[in-house]
């Protein structure tokens, strides 16, 4: 989606809306919004799926749920149905209220290769000043494969920003990756978010995240006033931990003997 190689710095605003209103925003955004030139020619959008770390006793997990001020989110993104051409590993580093994401692109076929690099030789591009690599981060924390997300994204860009990015995550789903790096789970493995008692409404919920360098722009003001949104945490790898947590008492302790496996 984007070069081999990049780093944002933004800041994120979440807000859980219903379609009437996700529909009202989108047509409040023409004009002076596009549709991301990524999506496919006669789309509206894409699959996004993102395989999520964490380390044995689920630090990152916790690090989000009780909001601390610095940490990290590491991931390992792909497009589309199925991972048939490359896989983007990404760190998420929160300070504060600012956000940096630093992720490369790689093929396919060498995604097993960043977990048993003495197979073969280094496959990652050289990122000068930024030790923490994604590597780096998968070896020092011990992290393993915990969570795989899934989700249809509606993206919009403006030019009225360096870097200004609204985008609406509908048929949120997620499965228990098991310490598997396998990036091509069965469709019936998949659980969708969309229960009203875990998520809390009582239809299908529109993740709606407002993204920019600079600190709240003037029309991202506008929308919020407009629409009277009100920020409320929704993280998507929260709420599938949340929901195995509640229903498997051991999911915590299992996770300590996991091991990398490839399916």
């Amino acid at each position: 989606m984007l070069s081999d190689l990049s780093k944002i710095r933004r800041y994120e605003l979440k807000y859980a809306i219903n379609e009437n209103i996700a529909a009202k925003i989108r047509d409040y955004l023409k004009g002076y919004f596009a549709l991301d030139k990524h999506v496919p020619p006669g789309k509206d959008g894409y699959i996004v799926n993102n395989l999520y770390f964490d380390t044995p006793d689920l630090r990152f997990y916790y690090d989000t749920k009780h909001r601390k001020l610095t940490r990290y989110k590491l991931r390992a993104r792909f497009y589309g149905e199925k991972a048939i051409d490359y896989i983007w590993p990404e760190i998420k580093y929160r300070c504060s209220s600012v956000i940096w994401k630093t992720r490369y692109r790689i093929p396919v076929e060498q995604w097993p290769e960043l977990f048993y690099p003495q197979k073969s030789e280094q496959v990652k591009p050289v990122i000068k000043n930024c030790p923490d690599s994604f590597e780096e981060l998968i070896h020092c924390y011990g992290a393993l494969p915990i969570l795989h997300v899934r989700y249809f994204r509606e993206p919009y860009v403006t030019e009225l920003e360096e870097y200004g990015r609204v985008t609406f995550d509908r048929r949120l789903s997620y499965r228990m990756a098991h310490g598997s790096i396998n990036l091509s789970p069965d469709d019936e493995d998949m659980l969708f978010y969309d229960d009203p008692v875990t998520s809390k409404h009582f239809e299908s919920p529109v993740l709606l995240e407002i993204k920019v360098e600079t600190l709240v722009p003037f029309w991202v003001i506008d929308i919020i006033r407009e629409f009277n949104l009100v920020q409320r945490p929704f993280s998507k790898y929260c709420y599938g931990i949340d929901n195995n947590i509640g229903y498997l008492p051991d999911v915590r302790s299992s996770i300590f003997n996991m091991e990398f496996r490839s399916i």
